[in-house]
């Protein structure tokens, strides 16, 4: 089925999906969001975990290449994987010793979940449309009736990196970076009236 190294990168990118640069804007914003009583204090541990669990259900376009076929949007795109890597995050953030290894786990589990919720209001252009939501429980897939975010195109590196693609990008960007902008003037606003 591929073959070449831009087979397997335009197959990763894939289309119907936000950019890694929205599903980072998507992780940064419930960090600075998830930062509650605590004023403006920076914790790095917390926010490049966020950040990783923003990225991480994309993990399932590895898979691709060597399955023959995409699982992109199955079962790493669900709140049934959410909630284990939600798990997994309370074990090892108590394992580190954090101070509130549930409210670390709390958000970096909402991290992941933003990218579920940012792929759901992406226009998707290719089949079975939108996500596996409630896997284990079930199969079907779900979508919002309203796409904010464009798709990306794939199939050769002059689409990878084409114009629509770029366009997609910034749109994420002027969508997300006020949303992360207005929740980081409301957690100062609030460690200022504490």
């Amino acid at each position: 089925m591929f073959n070449g190294a831009l087979d397997i990168v335009c197959f990763v990118l894939g289309s119907g999906v936000p950019t890694p640069v929205g599903h980072a804007l998507g992780g940064l914003a419930v960090y600075v969001g998830g930062q509650y009583g605590e004023g403006v204090r920076k914790d790095w541990t917390l926010l490049g975990a966020t950040l990783v669990a923003a990225l991480l259900p994309d993990l399932d376009l590895a898979i691709g290449p060597f399955a023959g076929r995409s699982y992109h949007h199955y079962f790493t795109h669900s709140l049934g994987f959410a909630a284990l890597v939600a798990g997994i995050a309370y074990w090892t953030m108590r394992r580190m010793g954090r101070a509130s290894p549930g409210r670390d786990a709390g958000v970096i589990g909402t991290g992941y979940l933003s990218h579920i919720i940012l792929d759901m209001l992406t226009k998707d252009t290719t089949p079975p449309f939108g996500v596996q939501l409630l896997w284990p429980l079930s199969d079907a897939f779900f979508i919002s009736p309203v796409s904010i975010f464009s798709d990306v195109f794939r199939g050769s590196l002059a689409l990878l990196f084409g114009l629509h693609n770029w366009l997609a990008m910034g749109r994420e960007i002027l969508v997300l970076v006020p949303v992360v902008g207005l929740l980081w003037w409301l957690r100062r606003r609030r460690a200022q009236l504490e």
